[in-house]
């Protein structure tokens, strides 16, 4: 204790177990870092956290549910009943249900059970095996509609969630670009602060000589605030854009994250006008929404068909066998005494078909409704791709004139190089051209990405983007 502790220093060994305590400390205190990650980890990571595509897919466990309530109608089912004081004349006593029954597609109905009763004096068992099947065979009366609607539905839910991935991928893709266009803005204006300082220094320089005036210093050291305030204002955009991606890709904003920022790889053809109706076309076929959409309409087209073919209101027949026994208590009734046979018959009152034609004119309505948004969500598509492409050539456009600035301002930095070796330009000028440089890099890195979110946009409304782009998918998560 006299090693540890003592009235001039707590630890007494060189301060290494202060030191040793400090470092875990603020170990401990420092946020979770994910090291090294890149675009590939980031979208995998949007699949596991992002908020909108996790309500999603909380959509399809719903639609699941539902798909297995809508199966539950055809399983065998169990019934018991007991119900007790029941009063028959002046007798009191209770009866017994217990039957199993099963719904068939057909819309019939298999149904076998036993029944007693017991009072004061006297017992009724019997065992009956009914079966009720409709006049008239109708899927939606019979559930196989809705079965059929539920399946329809998870299918529904499951492009949903097919769409939700796509369409996420590109967004986090966007988020990771502009991330990346505004980290590489920071390097262009630093540089710009670093030539913006030197170039205070040279003018300082030559006013020192009588070769500047006080004012060309004023305007050199202005330019450079203006510089060093641009720096900080891409520092505070990058961390925006940071924060957006880190919840896009549902991490805390608060964690710090190692981006290793790059661009996708895609060397591809540039798309013609003539191509214009071939990817529309494409899109039809391969676009998610596109094909549940059409699969809503089939549907609404079949519902409406049934519900016209109905001539009448829905009428029952049943038939049921039945052994019954009775006696002066519960266990003597279950001894054989006769065997019926029984006939029912059920009909709606509804000989007006009042509820049938309401239900006639809905089907009609919804049918016509699913049509025009077929209608409408194929032109929708159809401009969309001739947009795209429209956009796609005019980032192409402004690339190539970017990249050929890039090589005019290298062969221009280049020259002022060998003039100011010459004593031909001063350090000002040459300064100033590398300065020059820089921006028309950073124009041509903007060009570069705008192109790649319009190949990617394009790619996406066309339907392409799972099979071009060789990214992570949902369903591998």
């Amino acid at each position: 204790m006299n090693i540890l502790f003592n009235k001039y220093n707590i630890f007494s060994l060189s301060g290494s177990l202060a030191q040793c305590l400090f470092a875990l400390l603020l170990a401990l205190s420092v946020k979770p870092v994910y090291a090294g990650m890149d675009l590939q980890d980031a979208i995998r990571t949007a699949f596991k956290g992002n908020y909108g595509y996790l309500q999603v897919l909380d959509k399809v466990k719903k639609s699941d549910m539902s798909l297995d309530i809508a199966r539950s109608v055809f399983r065998t089912h169990f019934n018991a009943s007991l119900r007790s004081d029941a009063v028959v004349g002046a007798e009191i006593g209770q009866q017994y249900r217990m039957s199993l029954s099963r719904k068939l597609t057909d819309g019939s109905r298999v149904e076998a059970g036993v029944y007693a009763s017991q009072f004061d004096t006297s017992a009724l068992s019997e065992f009956r095996v009914q079966y009720t099947r409709p006049l008239f065979s109708d899927p939606e009366r019979s559930g196989v509609l809705a079965l059929n609607k539920a399946e329809s539905d998870k299918k529904h839910s499951l492009r949903v969630s097919e769409v939700g991935a796509e369409e996420l991928t590109a967004r986090v893709i966007q988020a990771w670009y502009r991330a990346y266009q505004s980290e590489q803005g920071i390097a262009v204006q630093q540089t710009a602060l670093e030539t913006a300082d030197r170039l205070v220094a040279a003018v300082k320089a030559k006013y020192a000589n009588d070769l500047a005036s006080g004012f060309d210093v004023e305007q050199a050291e202005l330019n450079s605030a203006h510089s060093r305030q641009t720096v900080k204002d891409s520092e505070a955009l990058l961390q925006n854009d940071l924060d957006k991606l880190k919840i896009l890709l549902g991490l805390d904003p608060e964690n710090e994250v190692d981006f290793n920022f790059s661009l996708l790889v895609d060397q591809r053809v540039s798309t013609k006008p003539e191509e214009i109706e071939a990817l529309q076309q494409m899109a039809l076929n391969h676009r998610l929404e596109i094909i549940a959409m059409k699969e809503r309409r089939d549907f609404a087209l079949k519902r409406m068909n049934i519900i016209n073919k109905r001539v009448g209101p829905p009428v029952d027949l049943s038939i049921h066998y039945a052994l019954v026994g009775q006696g002066g208590s519960l266990s003597d009734s279950f001894e054989v005494d006769d065997q019926r046979i029984g006939l029912g018959l059920n009909v709606s009152t509804d000989f007006a078909l009042a509820t049938e034609k309401n239900k006639a004119r809905l089907a009609v309505l919804e049918y016509e409704q699913t049509v025009r948004s077929y209608r409408h969500l194929t032109d929708t598509v159809k401009t969309e791709i001739r947009s795209a492409v429209r956009q796609m050539s005019r980032y192409e456009e402004k690339s190539i004139l970017a990249q050929r600035t890039v090589v005019l301002g290298e062969k221009r930095f280049v020259l002022a190089k060998k003039r100011y070796d010459d004593g031909q330009i001063d350090v000002i000028e040459l300064l100033e051209s590398q300065r020059d440089l820089a921006q028309l890099k950073q124009s041509s890195l903007t060009a570069i990405i705008d192109l790649q979110l319009a190949r990617l946009n394009l790619d996406l409304i066309s339907g392409q983007l799972r099979d071009k782009w060789q990214l992570p998918q949902a369903n591998q998560m």
